[in-house]
């Protein structure tokens, strides 16, 4: 588990004052470096604050940068750096090529949707046709039968009659 220690312990680890490491973190945070706080809204610093600011001291003294511009290097700014128009025209320009291929291919999407709805309905009219063909094969098939059976049965008598069994 990593060590959390807050504001005079850090500066003791650093060999600097507290309101020194108060001022680096102030500056730090200032050019987007974000610290832990604690329940009373004090910074708590972990190894790798304590780092950031070991490397923000180096800049000040081996670099001899101020401590504004140490703590923008630190925290990876750049003083002053733009990018250039070209590059942002370049991202953009690729990203409006991407959403116009996206739009086409969710336009071809949406029309091989369309026809597989009007298949899926070609289809179930075909076996609604299907199966109203069968109940009227069956309703003609009982009808040969039951005529057939009237038939035989008219004529019984007759057969009685006549002797044959």
């Amino acid at each position: 588990m990593e060590q959390h220690i807050f504001s005079s312990e850090a500066a003791k680890t650093l060999g600097i004052g507290a309101s020194t490491i108060r001022k680096y973190a102030a500056l730090l945070e200032a050019n987007g470096y974000g610290f832990e706080r604690g329940t009373n809204n004090g910074r708590i610093f972990k190894h790798a604050d304590i780092k950031i600011i070991s490397n923000m001291m180096d800049l000040m003294t081996k670099e001899e940068l101020s401590v504004e511009l140490a703590a923008e290097k630190a925290v990876g700014i750049t003083p002053k750096k733009q990018i250039p128009a070209t590059e942002t025209n370049k991202d953009l320009n690729e990203f409006i090529e991407q959403m116009k291929d996206l739009e086409m291919q969710q336009a071809s999407l949406i029309e091989m949707n369309r026809a597989l709805t009007k298949q899926v309905e070609s289809l179930a009219e075909k076996i609604e046709e299907r199966e109203r063909d069968q109940q009227l094969f069956k309703m003609v098939e009982n009808s040969r039968n039951k005529k057939k059976r009237k038939g035989i049965a008219l004529f019984r008598p007759l057969t009685v009659l006549s002797g044959k069994k």
